[in-house]
């Protein structure tokens, strides 16, 4: 066998860990090795056009007079000594034209690290692949700016959509509590955006609207689900509402949609109740807990809470109030066929949407710098989760 040919042994290394670390460290060379022959070679592709056209205008031939080396500094990192080819001319304005088309070229690799939070990559994930790849971690404000670009030349426009046909049959609605920085005052005060997300029987979802809100408080609901329905939401094809439970939302659903069944999130009240428990009775609560989401039936659920009652009601009566609170809203799904059990008895269809802007947000935002950038970030966040992951009826704008 010829040395080419030989398989390279790999180092010793002791677990599993530094195995996942020798395997990052290679890939990324072999990375930043791709990045440097990629981008030279689309500069090239694009002065071989540039050549053709001018042959073409002023039949002047060009030749290339081969490469100078290049840095490029994106929000990924640095990769050094990119080879750039030059044409072989005293015009000043073709000695720039290469430099240029680089510059587009960086530009367009720019984004990337944008796209990737957009779709899901969190800004700590993009930090230590970078640090592997680059040999320095992103700068979390180069990100921000790159970022926000992005949602400037993005047009998701959740709340500007029509809803004629969207997935209304089960609504979810939750709201998701960050900082936000006021525009008059310049403090900084917890706000939380309201969101209502739409599902059909067939597993179609769509996240329909949005609103930023000082409370979860009926008004606020009210006016966020006055808008969906503005949009052309067809309420009458709903079959239930599930929600968080907290009173203001509960009050808005009954004054914009009294007769639809209203669920009140069990896995809310489960941390409610846990929240009551003392530390040392938490696991056997939980343990309780879970077993009551097995109950066959509203009967056989009903029995369970009597005799967790009976043993905790000593123990920790906080807890037991907590979970006889308005309970008979929490047994709204057994009313529906046992398949859709698991996704009508809480909010996890929404959660898991807030799941993926907290992804985006925890690490390099500590607050929002106004509304309108809270606004602008959560729709861009939502749009790509609607485009990419739901199901999203024919795209059409909606006008005031």
């Amino acid at each position: 066998m010829s040395k080419r040919t030989q398989n390279v042994p790999l180092p010793h290394l002791a677990n599993e860990k530094e195995l996942n670390q020798f395997l990052l460290d290679a890939l990324g060379k072999n990375l930043e090795q791709a990045i440097r022959s990629t981008v030279s070679i689309l500069v090239k592709t694009e002065m071989r056009g540039l050549r053709e056209e001018l042959w073409k205008e002023k039949q002047e031939a060009l030749v290339f007079n081969g490469t100078y080396p290049r840095h490029l500094i994106s929000p990924a990192g640095k990769v050094a000594g990119i080879p750039i080819p030059r044409f072989r001319s005293g015009n000043a304005d073709l000695e720039l034209a290469s430099m240029k088309v680089f510059g587009e070229e960086r530009g367009r690799f720019n984004e990337l690290v944008a796209h990737l939070h957009l779709a899901g990559v969190s800004q700590r994930k993009v930090n230590r692949f970078c640090k592997n790849l680059f040999g320095k971690a992103v700068a979390p404000s180069t990100t921000k700016l790159v970022f926000e670009e992005l949602l400037e030349a993005e047009a998701f426009q959740v709340n500007k959509t029509f809803l004629i046909d969207a997935p209304s049959t089960f609504l979810f609605v939750d709201g998701i509590w960050e900082t936000v920085k006021s525009e008059k005052t310049g403090e900084t005060r917890r706000r939380v955006t309201l969101a209502v997300l739409g599902m059909n029987e067939d597993n179609t979802k769509q996240l329909l609207g949005f609103r930023l809100a000082f409370e979860e408080d009926e008004a606020s609901w009210k006016k966020l689900l006055e808008e969906l329905i503005h949009r052309g939401l067809d309420l009458a094809k709903t079959k239930i509402v599930i929600s968080d439970g907290g009173t203001g939302c509960l009050s808005a659903l009954e004054r914009i949609m009294p007769e639809v069944p209203i669920q009140s999130c069990i896995a809310h009240r489960y941390r409610n109740v846990l929240k009551h428990t003392g530390f040392r009775h938490k696991p056997e609560m939980g343990q309780e807990l879970k077993r009551l989401t097995q109950a066959s039936s509203k009967e056989d659920f009903l029995k369970q809470v009597g005799d967790i009652q009976k043993r905790w009601q000593t123990i920790a009566p906080d807890a037991i109030k907590s979970l006889l609170w308005n309970l008979k809203l929490s047994l709204t799904y057994f009313d529906f066929p046992k398949e859709l059990w698991s996704k009508l008895r809480t909010t996890n269809a929404l959660e898991r949407t807030f799941r993926e802007v907290r992804a985006r947000t925890r690490v390099h935002y500590d607050h929002y710098e106004s509304p309108q950038s809270s606004d602008k970030y959560h729709n861009a966040t939502f749009g790509n989760i609607n485009k990419t992951y739901f199901h999203v009826p024919s795209p059409s704008s909606y006008t005031q």
